[in-house]
C-alpha cells in the first residue's frame, strides 16, 4: 500500500513538474512575441516624435510666411496637435507596466495582458486623437487660403499650395481617403496582432487556473 502511494505521488508531481515547464515554455514564448511588439512600437513612437518636431517647424514657417488670418490660425493648431501627439505616445508609454521575469507566471501574464490591452485601446481610438483633430486644422488651413493677387501676396510657397476652391476641396478629399486608409490600418493591427496575443494570453491564464 504505501508502496503504490509513493508511485502515485511520484507520478503526479511529475505530471505538476511538466505542467510547469510547458507552461514556463509557452510564457517565454509569448514574451519574445511581445518583445518584438514592443520594439516595433518603440520604433514607431520615436518616428512619429520626429515627424511631430519637423511637422512642427514646417508649420511654423507656415505661419510666418502666409499672410491669411484664417490660414494661420490652422497653422498653429496643428502645432498644437503635434505637441499634444508627443505627450499622448509617451503617456501611453508610461501607462504600461514593466515586465520582470522573476514575478510569478500569473503576474507577468497579467502584466502583458494589460499592457496589450493598452496599446489596443489606443489604436482602436486613432480616430478621434490621430486623425480628427488634425484633419481639422488642415481643412482651416486650407480653405483659409485667400487669393493672393488680393493681398499682393508672392511666395515660391504658391507652387504647393492650394488658391482654387477646385484644388482645395481635391486636397481635403485626399487628405480624407488616406486617414480612412490610416484607421483601417490601425484596426487591422488590433485584429491580427494584439488580438492574437490578448487570447494566448487568456489560455495561458485559464491553464494556471486550472
Amino acid at each position: 500500500m504505501v508502496e503504490q502511494e509513493l508511485k502515485d505521488i511520484w507520478r503526479n508531481s511529475s505530471q505538476v513538474e511538466k505542467i510547469k515547464i510547458d507552461l514556463s515554455n509557452l510564457l517565454t514564448d509569448l514574451n519574445k512575441r511581445a518583445k518584438r511588439l514592443n520594439n516595433v512600437i518603440k520604433n514607431r513612437d520615436r518616428r512619429e516624435i520626429i515627424a511631430s518636431a519637423l511637422g512642427a517647424i514646417l508649420f511654423m514657417y507656415f505661419a510666418y510666411e502666409v499672410p491669411f488670418i484664417i490660414a494661420r490660425i490652422g497653422c498653429l493648431l496643428t502645432i498644437t496637435w503635434f505637441v499634444y501627439l508627443v505627450y499622448k505616445l509617451r503617456n501611453n508609454r508610461s501607462l504600461k507596466r514593466p515586465i520582470d521575469l522573476t514575478q510569478s507566471f500569473r503576474q507577468q501574464l497579467e502584466n502583458q495582458r494589460q499592457n496589450m490591452e493598452q496599446e489596443a485601446k489606443l489604436l482602436n481610438s486613432v480616430l478621434y486623437w490621430y486623425v480628427l483633430p488634425p484633419f481639422i486644422a488642415n481643412v482651416v488651413f486650407i480653405l483659409g487660403i485667400g487669393d493672393p493677387s488680393i493681398s499682393n501676396w508672392e511666395s515660391g510657397l504658391l507652387e504647393y499650395l492650394p488658391v482654387t476652391m477646385e484644388s482645395k476641396l481635391r486636397m481635403i478629399g485626399f487628405i480624407a481617403l488616406f486617414n480612412v486608409l490610416i484607421v483601417w490600418i490601425n484596426k487591422r493591427a488590433v485584429k491580427k496582432t494584439l488580438k492574437p496575443i490578448i487570447d494566448d494570453i487568456d489560455r495561458l491564464q485559464k491553464q494556471l487556473e486550472n
